[in-house]
C-alpha cells in the first residue's frame, strides 16, 4: 500500500544509533514493565496476530480512516514497511510467547512526504485493549520521541487526530506536540453516527 505520492525513500541513517536504542524499558502505571522494540517481520506469527489485531481497529470505525480490512500483504505495507515498533509485557519478545498477554501495544514510524520534505515522519499508535488505561500511550508516545531522531527524522505530523479521541488528544499535548491545522468534517466515524468529526495535526520539531 504505498502513499498519494507512491513508496517514499527514508532518510539515510546509522542503523546500529537505532539498535544501541532498543529494548527502551518503561513502567506502566500498574507497575508493569514494558520493553520497546522493533518488530521482527519474519516472526509469521507475531506479524499475524498484529494484523488481526490492526484489523480489530480498523473494524471498530473510530481512530482509522481506513474502511476496508487489510490483506497480509497490505498491512505489512502499511505498518511494517518502514520501521515498526511493538511494546511487549515483562520481557523482550520471544518466538513461543502468547501474544494476548505479551503485546501490549504498537507504533510505526514513516515518512510522511517525499524528497524535500522526507525529514517529517508520521507515526501510528494502537494499544491492545486488554491494556488500555495503564499509561501504554504516553510510554509509546515518550519512546517515539527517542526513536525518530535516531532514525534521521527531523520533525513529526500526526495527520489525524481526531477531535472525538480525547485520550490521544491529552497524550501529544502531554508531550510537547502542538496543535498546528484543524481539518473540518474529515472523518465518518462509528463513535459519532450522523456527523463529520474534525480531525486536528499535532507537530513536533526535534531540531530544537
Amino acid at each position: 500500500m504505498s502513499s498519494a505520492y507512491g513508496k517514499i525513500l527514508k532518510p539515510n541513517h546509522d542503523t546500529s544509533t537505532l539498535k544501541a536504542l532498543l529494548p527502551i524499558k518503561k513502567v506502566l502505571r500498574n507497575g508493569v514493565q514494558g520493553y520497546i522494540q522493533q518488530v521482527d517481520s519474519t516472526n509469521q506469527s507475531l506479524v499475524n496476530y498484529l494484523h488481526i489485531r490492526f484489523n480489530q481497529e480498523i473494524e471498530s470505525g473510530s481512530t482509522y480512516p481506513q474502511e476496508d480490512l487489510l490483506d497480509n500483504q497490505q498491512f505489512r505495507d502499511y505498518f511494517l514497511g518502514y520501521d515498526a515498533f511493538v511494546m511487549s509485557k515483562d520481557s523482550v519478545i520471544h518466538k513461543d510467547d502468547k501474544w494476548e498477554d505479551k503485546i501490549i501495544g504498537m507504533f510505526y514510524i514513516k515518512p510522511n512526504y517525499p524528497g524535500r520534505c522526507s525529514h517529517i515522519c508520521n507515526g501510528g499508535f494502537f494499544v491492545m485493549d486488554q491494556f488500555r488505561g495503564i499509561g501504554a500511550g504516553v510510554a509509546m508516545g515518550e519512546a517515539f520521541k527517542i526513536l525518530v531522531p535516531a532514525i534521521g527524522y527531523k520533525a513529526s505530523l500526526f495527520n489525524l487526530v481526531f477531535e472525538n479521541n480525547p485520550a490521544s488528544i491529552a497524550i501529544w499535548r502531554k508531550l510537547g506536540f502542538k496543535e498546528v491545522g484543524r481539518i473540518p468534517k474529515c472523518g465518518r466515524l462509528k463513535n459519532s453516527p450522523g456527523q463529520l468529526v474534525d480531525a486536528l495535526m499535532f507537530y513536533y520539531d526535534f531540531t530544537v
